[in-house]
């Protein structure tokens, strides 16, 4: 691309024919210069009020080569999709107020949104109304250095003032090239400078030189900028609408002006009153600020939508005159977010051990929640996030986030839910629920060092008099079994004396009988 660059450059004069629709097209906040260059290539169309005899018999003289180069332009302009406004950002914008044919520094810092997105290239759009010298600064070409994708680049441009700026806010666009999920884009940027211009000649000065140049251009009346206030507009709220509007003409004074401000379909509405606003007069190079408290529609989706500005008013002479200008004006949908269904397993978490909280995540609001993100913060738990991805609009995503206990809880057990997630402006935002969750101290170890499981009946506490009692009663027991032993004991004692005695007494007999026998005999 740089080498079409380089060969464009090449062609300044023919291509500030050529190209007179490029970028037509494309606006932010102020018109899209009409006539100028681009990266060293002619932007040329209507805008011109008079056209030099030389200049037409050059261009006539260069037909050929201009229709050959314009199709080169078209294949580079036309090499990128057209990108979103909200894509890239710009920041840390320093464009001090300068005076004519001085030099001053515009600087600012952009910055592409997305995951993975980077930037390619910046470069100032040198129109017909561009306020600086065409000099090398002004087609310098900012890119990262070789095989760097950086999602923000820094640009600064030290540019000379020109000697016949008019007095006022200028618009500096800036053409951003950059790759979002694998596509190049390009899109507009805007910095407003405001500029000093030389002392304006006297009245006398001012007829003569109209006498000899003939008419008057005709004067224009555009948008330099705009601003909101809140910067942010969400849908279905109100906001004050400030349009700032310039004369460009270094010559004619504007005057009896009607400015009408219209959305495309009515998005946005004055609170009260008219959006027809009037000024009796505005000078040669002056600005003056319009002023309008308006409201969002509250259906509509976060996305750019284009108010018209309408001017019609009048030269000196009561020539009429009409512009319509354009602004983009970003709007946003807050995010609503509700927790439902909050499960926690098991119900109770012992220390060392781990559980799982799951819960439904809905999205109430009328835009896409990206990245989102779960949680959970408490004193008696710790955890991992748990990604969750993104949430469509009225939908609904689930999360399991897995706990792991570490203290006992010593109060309700609520602990907090966090959601973190990107808005459609891919702003990150934070949602915070509640859940409870009991973790208990270490379980007793049961026989065989192992852990009793947590649905076994734990054993009876009993009480120090139950205690006492069983401990009578096994004495009782004893002293009773100790009873009966004796008597068995005293029962067998005697009953072996008693055969013993019979034994003694049969043996006696016996003898007597053997004497008896004897003494017959």
């Amino acid at each position: 691309m740089r080498r079409q660059i380089g060969k464009l450059g090449a062609s300044l004069g023919v291509l500030a024919i050529a190209s007179a629709v490029t970028f037509g097209a494309i606006t932010y906040g102020t018109p899209v210069p009409t006539t100028g260059y681009v990266y060293g290539q002619a932007i040329d169309g209507e805008g011109t009020d008079s056209t030099d005899d030389n200049n037409s018999s050059s261009a006539e003289n260069s037909t050929a080569s201009t229709e050959s180069s314009t199709a080169s332009t078209e294949d580079v302009l036309s090499e990128y999709a057209a990108g979103k406004d909200t894509d890239v950002v710009l920041s840390a914008v320093n464009a001090p107020e300068a005076k004519y044919s001085t030099g001053t520094t515009v600087g600012f810092t952009a910055m592409v949104k997305g995951n993975g997105a980077y930037l390619l290239s910046i470069a100032p759009v040198v129109a017909a109304d561009f306020p600086f010298e065409t000099n090398d600064a002004a087609y310098k070409i900012i890119t990262p250095n070789e095989n760097e994708r950086l999602n923000s680049l820094n640009a600064s441009y030290n540019f000379t003032v020109r000697s016949d700026v008019a007095t006022g806010y200028h618009s500096v666009q800036f053409l951003i090239e950059y790759n979002k999920d694998g596509v190049n884009y390009s899109l507009l940027k805007t910095i407003n400078v405001k500029l000093e211009g030389a002392p304006e000649p006297t009245e006398a000065t001012t007829e003569a030189v109209t006498e000899a140049t003939g008419p008057v251009s005709t004067p224009r009346v555009i948008v330099t900028g705009y601003e909101t206030s809140p910067s942010r507009v969400n849908a279905g709220d109100n906001f004050t609408l400030t349009v700032h509007l310039q004369n460009t003409s270094n010559r004619t004074a504007v005057s009896n002006m009607k400015v009408s401000l219209a959305a495309a379909e009515g998005e946005f509405l004055p609170t009260s009153g008219s959006s027809t606003l009037f000024i009796s007069k505005l000078g040669t190079g002056e600005v003056t600020d319009l002023v309008l408290e308006m409201n969002a529609l509250a259906s509509l989706e976060p996305k750019p939508y284009v108010l018209n500005v309408s001017c019609d008013y009048e030269d000196n002479s009561a020539n009429p005159f009409q512009s319509v200008e354009s602004i983009s004006i970003p709007v946003y949908q807050e995010s609503r977010i509700k927790i439902t269904e909050v499960s926690v397993s098991p119900e109770t978490i012992s220390v060392y051990n781990q559980g799982s909280v799951s819960f439904s995540i809905n999205n109430l609001g009328k835009s896409t929640i990206s990245n989102v993100q779960a949680r959970l913060e408490g004193d008696s738990i710790e955890c991992e996030d748990a990604f969750v991805g993104n949430i469509a609009a009225g939908a609904s995503g689930y999360a399991d986030v897995t706990v792991t206990a570490v203290n006992p809880t010593m109060d309700d057990g609520r602990v907090k839910i966090v959601l973190t997630y990107e808005n459609s402006a891919g702003e990150e935002e934070t949602y915070e629920g509640e859940a409870t969750v009991f973790v208990m101290d270490e379980p007793v170890i049961g026989p065989g060092n192992e852990m009793f499981p947590d649905d076994m009946p734990q054993p009876e506490v009993q009480s120090p008099f139950k205690k006492i009692l069983i401990i009578l009663i096994i004495a009782l027991v004893v002293v009773i079994a100790i009873i009966v032993l004796i008597i068995v004991i005293v029962k067998k004692s005697k009953k072996k004396k008693a055969l013993k005695e019979a034994e003694e007494l049969e043996s006696e007999i016996e003898e007597d009988l053997l004497t008896d026998e004897s003494k017959e005999n």
